[in-house]
């Protein structure tokens, strides 16, 4: 009976439902994630680096969304030609390789490498050297932040490059330059050297007791600041001048003085040294042969040392700040603030604050209102394109720069029907003229396409859709030869985008063809426009 019992309990477990064998396991979906592969491709990379140096680290992280990988804990021994005894070692805390977060529409990429907490032992330095930073008292080299940045904008193919380093107890390093590269032909025809076209470029050097260290290395009578500047001045006035082979410009001249004087004053109060290329607002042109010669290149950059950048000198007034809630600023004052407030140049970037700082302005319809419209439509860019579109028509009329490419960067975060309402409410509230009053009297056809093609581009009247295929209907049926590809072209800007769009195209157009021939008849344009000749 007992053996009965127990095969009948031995029967029913094995019997029993299959999802109570075993702790579930994770489906294939959770093992393969996009985190999961970007860790596999960061460890297959850093397998490649190891054929260079020896890497350990003790945590790996990635975060796809945001471009980000991240190592901590890294050591690295890397070989060095005068380190026989391959006694060098590098600890890192941390180290963050950032590929950025596409910009809005994709304008921009961005990538930066990010170091914390870097130590390196004397052995990884020649031995010259390391001797001298020993007698200076460091027993290792510490870089408590080292970062590098670098921007590409596609629309204008610029380069913006920044890079900072600092030293624990010796020095702060700041990099910053501005440029774009520039193709250029060889001399037989194929592609060469690029051009370099460059907007900015300085350097910064800060001490951190670096100086008085090191100093105590030189013989007491060089320590002098005139000794110094003197030597100083000998030296580049010989490399700049070829030994001697050609006199010094007055730019060169002018740079080795404010240099060996800035030189002389640190070491008399060791502070901060800043060089900064001396560039007009739309940057130069550095061709090849040019950046292949020091001494052209110096000349080119025209560089100026200084104790602290120039961006130093040029900042806002705080008196002018202080009347930022003022109605006594002047319409002047109010558009000069705004471009400071959207820039952040010489005041803490506070874009959310310009539409109120030129409602005044816009709303008194003077000569600097469309400029006004502009600068707050920009502003609203990030967070209110309704709301920025429709300043950024009442901009577009009065062809200022830059107004036409922000109507079109708003059209792409509206709907359609929201780009026609605003329009259309543009034209009600400016009191637009109406089509036999733009018409007048003219018996030229291309002026009516002109008014079709200043509508639908924003360009010199503000942009309305409706009446660019209004224009253009007219033009076609008088027969200019240009009208029918410019009403295509407004027909295509709605066609592809849905079918709510589609709706909203097939009524707008019935209704506007409607009043073109309606008005076609009642001005008589066909007798207008017709010739015989």
């Amino acid at each position: 009976m007992k053996s009965a019992i127990l095969a009948a309990m031995l029967g029913a477990t094995l019997a029993g439902p299959a999802s109570a064998q075993g702790d579930p396991r994770p489906s294939l979906m959770d093992v393969i994630t996009p985190d999961n592969i970007a860790g596999s491709l960061a460890s297959l990379a850093i397998s490649g680096l190891r054929t260079q140096m020896e890497v350990e680290y003790e945590h790996l992280a990635t975060d796809v969304m945001r471009g980000v990988v991240t190592l901590s804990g890294v050591t690295l021994r890397p070989q060095l030609p005068y380190d026989q005894a391959r006694q060098c070692e590098v600890s890192v805390e941390r180290i963050g390789f950032d590929l950025g977060q596409p910009a809005l529409g994709f304008t921009a990429w961005s990538a930066s490498v990010t170091v914390v907490g870097a130590r390196a032992n004397m052995a990884c330095v020649e031995r010259e050297v390391g001797l001298a930073l020993r007698s200076a008292g460091y027993t290792e080299l510490e870089v408590d932040r080292l970062i590098m940045e670098a921007d590409y904008l596609h629309g204008s193919g610029e380069i913006r490059m920044n890079g900072s380093a600092t030293v624990k107890d010796m020095t702060t390093i700041d990099l910053a330059a501005t440029g774009a590269i520039l193709p250029r032909l060889s001399q037989y025809g194929g592609p060469g050297d690029p051009a370099i076209r460059v907007r900015r470029a300085i350097l910064g050097i800060e001490d951190h007791g670096g100086w008085n260290r090191l100093s105590a290395l030189i013989p007491e009578n060089l320590r002098q600041p005139d000794v110094i500047k003197g030597l100083g001045t000998e030296e580049l006035t010989n490399m700049l001048g070829n030994g001697g082979a050609r006199a010094l410009t007055a730019t060169e001249r002018r740079f080795i003085d404010d240099l060996m004087s800035h030189v002389a004053d640190f070491i008399r109060e060791p502070s901060e040294i800043t060089i900064e290329a001396q560039l007009p607002p739309g940057g130069i042109v550095i061709e090849p042969e040019l950046y292949e010669s020091p001494a052209d290149l110096l000349l080119a950059l025209a560089p100026d040392a200084r104790t602290a950048p120039l961006a130093q000198s040029q900042l806002v007034d705080g008196a002018l700040l202080a009347r930022i809630d003022d109605d006594s600023l002047t319409d002047g004052e109010r558009l000069d603030l705004a471009r400071a407030l959207l820039s952040g140049t010489g005041v803490p970037r506070a874009e959310a604050l310009v539409p109120d700082l030129l409602a005044p302005v816009a709303n008194a319809q003077g000569d600097d209102a469309a400029q006004a419209a502009l600068l707050t439509a920009r502003a609203q860019l990030p967070f209110a394109p309704a709301e920025a579109y429709r300043n950024a028509l009442a901009a577009s009329s009065a062809r200022l720069k830059g107004a036409i490419p922000l109507l079109d960067a708003l059209e792409a975060q509206l709907t359609t029907a929201d780009v026609i309402t605003a329009q259309d409410a543009h034209l009600v509230g400016t009191g637009a003229a109406s089509p036999a009053d733009a018409l007048g009297q003219t018996r030229d056809i291309r002026a009516v396409r002109r008014l079709a093609l200043a509508h639908f581009t924003g360009l010199d009247a503000p942009r309305s859709y409706r009446m660019a295929y209004y224009y253009a209907l007219i033009a076609e049926a008088a027969g200019d030869i240009g009208a029918t590809p410019l009403r295509e072209d407004i027909e295509a800007r709605f066609a592809g985008r849905g079918a709510e769009v589609a709706a909203l195209w097939t009524a707008l157009r019935a209704k506007i063809q409607r009043q073109a021939l309606s008005d076609w008849i009642a001005l008589d344009l066909a007798d207008r426009f017709g010739r015989d000749d």
